[in-house]
């Protein structure tokens, strides 16, 4: 049985982790799993929709319910949504059974992004987008932390985030 252990991608939202996670997985050639793209697919609808019609509880179950059907049965890189390493029951079986990167950017960084497409962003109040990024980064943070690795995504290109998890997943599964 190989040795190699799958990544995980935490962090904010909008911070690139699916974007970088399927880059990622794309150099490494192997499977890329977006969790938030599981959940909409079970749900049969968008997160935003979920959140609306189901309230954040109900989300956070589905979250937590996808989360542990995924098999770590060969290697992949996963996204998990911002919230899910927050969750003590994903966050244990992470920090167990994976490598866990956590992507960090400064708030204004994250701000100028959400607010491209805030509204598919159901953790955040539209009226007060800075005040709710700064409110979530506040309270996240140190729980990201625990993740086995950091990246500074602010001032490192794309291509430079993806080389760097790359190295980091190939140091430690070899």
């Amino acid at each position: 049985m190989a040795t190699h252990k799958s990544l995980v991608l935490v962090g904010m939202m909008g911070t690139g982790k699916s974007t970088i996670g399927k880059e990622v997985a794309k150099k490494l050639k192997i499977e890329f799993i977006d969790t938030d793209a599981l959940i909409e697919e079970d749900a049969n609808l968008a997160i935003a929709e979920i959140f609306k019609k189901n309230g954040e509880k109900y989300f956070r179950e589905l979250e937590e319910k996808i989360f542990l059907r995924i098999k770590n049965d060969k290697e992949k890189i996963i996204s998990v949504g911002g919230g899910a390493f927050i969750n003590e029951v994903i966050r244990k079986k992470i920090l167990k059974e994976y490598l866990s990167i956590w992507l960090n950017m400064d708030e204004d960084l994250i701000i100028s992004r959400i607010k491209r497409n805030a509204k598919k962003r159901p953790m955040v109040d539209q009226n007060n987008i800075e005040k709710s990024i700064k409110s979530l980064k506040k309270t996240r943070d140190p729980i990201y932390k625990l993740a086995n690795y950091e990246i500074n995504c602010n001032l490192n290109s794309k291509n430079k985030i993806v080389e760097k998890i790359v190295n980091f997943y190939e140091k430690n599964n070899n």
